[in-house]
């Protein structure tokens, strides 16, 4: 499996799974910061096996992520819950087109897929943080 969000950081409590607070490990601001780095850094992957350009480094997005830990908890769930999702979907799409990467299969047509999925994750990430944020 790639390094994309691993379960686990040496030193730190095990990543919980999307939507589990049983565990009562609270993400702080560099690991949400570390999943939203990784999931551009994995964009830009799937971007190169898609044809398409690759994105720029969004110095505002990631700002806005970084914010989530700052603003009141029970507005951040969802925008949590979306990076959860878009993590898990970029983690395991990717596993799959470099599996296929080295086949010859041709990974273009499910790297497209990948790549609206991410941008449709991405969109919906942001506009959650963007309200769980707003003043």
């Amino acid at each position: 499996m790639s390094d994309l969000a691993p379960d686990h950081f040496p030193g730190h409590p095990p990543v919980r799974a999307p939507g589990n607070d049983s565990d009562g490990f609270e993400r702080g601001n560099a690991t949400l910061i570390e999943q939203w780095a990784a999931v551009e850094d994995a964009a830009r992957v799937v971007a190169l096996l898609a044809g398409q350009p690759a994105p720029e480094f969004d110095a505002p997005a990631q700002a806005l992520i970084a914010r989530l830990t700052r603003a009141d908890a029970g507005r951040t769930q969802a925008s949590i819950l979306a990076l959860d999702e878009l993590v898990a979907t970029m983690r395991f799409g990717l596993d799959a087109l470099l599996a296929a990467h080295g086949t010859s299969a041709d990974p273009r047509p499910a790297a497209h897929c990948l790549w609206r999925e991410y941008q449709r994750g991405r969109a919906a990430t942001l506009r959650e943080a963007a309200l769980a944020t707003r003043g």
